[in-house]
């Protein structure tokens, strides 16, 4: 109960505090609590280029000028090319205020632009643009759509609802520059609802992008920055309070923005969205990723302490674990694990020639070691123990963790023997790549977006630039956290800009030989400053210089055709190499070094050697002891051959010391020293060097790519059969875009069965040929999905049916769709979730 409440209940006056009760439990119901924002009118999309019909909501153009799209009209006729309008009803917009009566007017047609109101029932078609083929023909094929991201996601729910794998978005930030619009209006840092709008209009589309991901390993991944992270955060938990969200902060610029009166901005946040059991999986990562100092994510195997610390670490918490432990001190090994000692017994009973250690704390008290006797037996014999310090100022007992110990058993770490206590010894873990989950800041050098996302956009497209891409490599490593093991995932950015996550997806492909498929989804709009130019000299949306320049046709499309192909439209080849994340050994050869300004006979001294080893880095001069023919040291990387006498004797002490790579012999004769190179590498080979694969950028990578622009189809056309040419993208899309897309020639028919060679699914456009599709289906294997034309719900389960006893066992997961039926239904439907979604308590590009 809110302290209201309890003051309502204070008041004396009976009639007073029920009315004040009923008042307050109303406002309760209405008042927004939490993340607070206005709905805003309700979001227009400008359809340039099509034709005015009765019924359509229609603006005027304002040749010459970009604006807002606020006066809204509905067409009710058009005779002789001049329409009359209305104001739309209020039947059709219900949460708007009650308009007063409007008088019709009459506008020429040529200065109406269509829009469409964002909740409206669409009906969506997709127009192919064009393709690129440069992988398998019966490859899944990835996915450009020129659109609206909203009504983008309605259809992709259509498609691909609980499908998707990851959805990686980058969107407007808000800065305050002009760089997004709301209905149609750049939204600067002088508009004082611009947090509000930018809220309503992330709200809708998350929601939207909600229903797409697998609700067990589904994950969503938000970059931001400052001006926004905290609204988005909220935003989130409200969404999705079923999911888990981490933000990450990550370094994206080292060089720093400056900001005036302020500190300058470097970084920026990722915010994970993790539904079920989706969570960033272990990767092989360079050192960068991992802290070389600390307790925690080294890279290198961690030894604990057997005492334990923090909380719950006092005797009397756990007397079981309070124990004496005998060490032999001439073979630092634990010669017997005594029993708990009884309540105020402090000192074991000696035994001679070993020392006890209990768990006294450094202040004097009685702490608990972690284990108890029989665990610390147990792990004793797996070299899971080990002993530190000395008798003289007290031994300590380490452990290796249930985590740690994990580490080797799957192999991460090798090991290579153990140690004089009894404990395991892995292999020198010096490596530039460790298997880890990397903490929550991350500063890579990879993920710098001037030099690897402003900069390898400028050289694949020499000729366009693109506001703050992202970095390559920091959309590959963070979407990789969640897909490596998913290699055929599907991936989703409806906020696609420069095409930066499908270059990610098909890079991680190209390294790893997954299948992976990626949907872009981006508008086609010119910057602030490019439409002022463009209406400068009386071009509007949708003429053809103006589109020419948009966003989605002059950088998503070229950036993503040329990085497939490998090359650009020109002919010229892309320069340059990707880093692909993967690590690769090669071989480098070792290094030998002739001393021959000095005779080895000469070096009849230790202080002569010591002379000639301070030559040399990496040796202390305190390797140099009498006789000291040679010096071969298993803590240094570096040999010294003195006396090529000792010749055969340096080789025998080599042999084995794979860690040492340079060598030094002294000798004025070049074939001399020849012979001893030769000979040391015969006996150790090269170098095995483990650094990070590259893959030249002119390869392209094995991929296809198919680009769609969204169009909008009449409900009577689809309710009559008769869109089914527009639809068959979708049908494709749906079956999972795999092999090359299906379509019907200029002119051609409809057919009463559509089965494609090749294609993964069938469509039955005359139910009464039912017996040809199931003659079609016998022996057929590798269909995914069988569309069937009928109104009749009956006949469309008994027909499934027989097509599952046909094709089923072949044909396992075989889905059945009913057209049109299904189609419609989901886009009215939208409509229904549109508007419920406006009344909760929050509402709702970077191109």
């Amino acid at each position: 109960m809110s302290a209201i409440d309890t003051l309502i209940a204070q008041i004396s006056d009976p009639r007073l505090r029920e009315r004040l009760a009923a008042e307050w439990d109303n406002a309760k119901k209405e008042k927004k609590f939490g993340l607070v924002f206005e709905d805003h009118l309700p979001e227009l999309l400008p359809l340039h280029g099509a034709k005015p019909r009765k019924g359509d909501l229609v603006c005027r153009r304002v040749y010459g000028q970009i604006g807002a799209l606020k006066d809204v009209w509905q067409i009710q006729s058009i005779h002789a090319g001049v329409a009359t309008c209305v104001k739309p009803s209020n039947e059709a917009h219900p949460s708007e205020p009650t308009r007063a009566a409007a008088e019709p007017v009459q506008f020429p047609v040529d200065e109406l632009l269509v829009v469409r109101e964002f909740g409206e029932p669409i009906f969506p078609a997709l127009v192919p643009v064009d393709a690129v083929q440069n992988g398998p023909a019966d490859a899944p094929w990835h996915t450009l759509i020129e659109a609206d991201n909203y009504h983008a996601l309605q259809l992709l729910d259509y498609l691909y609802a609980g499908k998707v794998d990851c959805i990686y978005i980058d969107p407007p930030y808000n800065t305050g520059a002009r760089d997004w619009k709301y209905n149609n209006d750049y939204v600067d840092g002088n508009d004082q609802w611009r947090h509000s709008k930018w809220l309503a209009f992330m709200e809708k589309r998350l929601r939207l992008a909600k229903r797409l991901l697998k609700p067990d390993t589904g994950v969503l991944i938000v970059t931001i920055d400052e001006k926004e992270y905290l609204h988005l955060g909220m935003l989130l938990e409200q969404l999705f309070p079923e999911a888990r969200i981490q933000m990450i902060s990550t370094m994206i610029n080292p060089a720093n923005v400056a900001r005036a009166g302020g500190f300058g901005r470097s970084d920026e946040y990722i915010f994970f969205v993790m539904f079920g059991k989706a969570g960033p999986a272990r990767l092989q990562l360079s050192r960068e990723w991992v802290s070389a100092k600390g307790r925690t994510h080294t890279g290198s195997i961690r030894w604990d302490l057997l005492r334990r610390s923090g909380i719950g670490s006092s005797r009397k918490e756990s007397p079981g674990c309070f124990y004496p432990i005998f060490i032999n001190p001439k073979n630092l090994r634990i010669a017997h694990v005594g029993n708990p000692l009884p309540e105020g017994v402090s000192r074991p009973e000696a035994i001679p020639g070993l020392v006890p250690v209990l768990p006294i704390r450094k202040d004097g008290s009685e702490g608990r070691w972690q284990w108890t006797p029989e665990t610390l037996k147990e792990r004793m014999a797996q070299g899971r123990v080990r002993i530190g310090g000395n008798a003289r100022r007290s031994f300590v007992i380490y452990i290796l963790k249930d985590g740690e110990y994990a580490k080797i058993q799957r192999g991460e770490f090798q090991e290579a023997g153990r140690a004089a206590d009894g404990s395991i010894i892995v292999e020198d873990s010096n490596a530039s790549f460790v298997l880890a989950v990397p903490g929550s800041q991350w500063r890579i050098a990879s993920h710098d977006a001037t030099q690897y996302g402003s900069r390898l956009l400028g050289d694949i497209l020499p000729d366009r630039r693109f506001p703050f891409p992202k970095s390559l490599y920091a959309v590959r490593d963070t979407i990789r956290f969640y897909l490596e093991d998913k290699p055929n995932a599907l991936v989703v950015d409806f906020f696609a800009g420069s095409g930066t996550t499908l270059n990610a997806v098909n890079l991680l492909n190209a390294t790893d030989g997954g299948q992976r498929r990626c949907i872009l989804v981006t508008n086609n709009e010119v910057s602030a400053e490019e439409a002022a130019s463009l209406s400068a000299r009386g071009l509007q949306p949708g003429d053809a210089e103006w589109e020419a320049q948009g966003i989605c046709r002059s950088v998503t499309w070229p950036r993503s055709k040329f990085t497939i192909l490998g090359q650009r439209d020109d002919g010229s080849v892309l320069t340059g190499e990707y880093l692909t994340g993967k690590t690769v050994e090669r071989e480098k050869a070792r290094g030998f070094t002739q001393i021959g300004f000095v005779d080895p006979a000469q070096l009849d001294t230790l202080p002569k050697k010591k002379q000639v080893l301070a030559l040399i880095d990496g040796l202390p001069q305190t390797l140099v002891k009498d006789p000291c023919r040679f010096i071969v040291s298993e803590d240094h990387k570096a040999s010294v051959l003195f006396d090529p006498a000792a010749a055969e004797d340096w080789l025998e002490a080599l042999d084995g010391q794979e860690h040492i790579t340079d060598f030094y012999i002294v000798t004025p004769v070049k074939r001399v020293f020849d012979q001893l190179k030769a000979q040391v590498v015969e006996l150790l080979g090269p170098i095995l060097v483990p650094e990070e694969e590259k893959r030249p950028m002119s390869a392209g990578f094995a991929a296809n790519l198919a680009y769609f622009k969204l169009d909008f189809l009449e409900r009577e056309r689809v309710s009559l059969r008769r869109a089914f040419r527009e639809i068959l993208p979708l049908l494709w899309l749906k079956a999972g875009a795999v092999g090359p897309r299906p379509e019907l020639k200029r002119g051609e028919p409809e057919p009463v069965l559509f089965a494609p060679e090749g294609s993964n699914f069938v469509v039955l456009l005359d139910e009464t040929r039912m017996g040809r599709l199931l003659k079609s289906l016998e022996g057929r294997a590798g269909l995914s999905q069988v569309f069937i034309v009928t109104d009749a719900d009956e006949s469309f389960k008994t027909m499934a049916q027989d097509v599952r006893e046909v094709a089923g066992k072949a044909n396992p997961g075989l889905a059945m769709v009913q057209l049109y039926r299904d189609y419609l239904l989901n886009f009215m439907i939208n409509k229904n979730q549109d508007r419920a979604a406006g009344h909760t308590d929050i509402q709702g590009a970077r191109a």
